[in-house]
């Protein structure tokens, strides 16, 4: 799983903005440089979890809100993995079953 940086530190940004916060603002209530929040608004740096944590409790937003897509597509490879993992040993006949499922599974309208 790769998790982009970018889009993260674009989320902490639009949030932090949304509170009203600067960036030394936030660096002095969790503790950091505002050098240190301006590279990760902008991709430059990794932040640890325990960064992530928090800047999510200082903007008041759960963690999942500021991961944005990189939490979606990080479930999609782990359901991806599993699926590949549960059908790589079927034998053909049974991976038919699961290819007619997925079909019909895939035109059944959800909600």
């Amino acid at each position: 799983m790769e998790l982009d940086y970018l889009e993260i530190g674009q989320n902490i940004q639009k949030y932090r903005r949304i509170c009203g916060l600067r960036q030394k603002d936030l660096a002095e209530i969790i503790n950091v440089s505002d050098q240190h929040i301006s590279h990760i608004e902008t991709g430059r740096t990794k932040l640890s979890l325990a960064t992530l944590v928090a800047i999510s409790d200082a903007l008041q937003i759960d963690c999942n809100t500021l991961l944005g897509k990189t939490l979606v597509n990080a479930r999609r490879t782990a359901l991806q993995q599993r699926l590949d993992q549960l059908t790589s040993e079927l034998d053909s006949k049974r991976l038919g079953l699961v290819v007619e499922f997925t079909s019909m599974l895939a035109d059944y309208k959800l909600g």
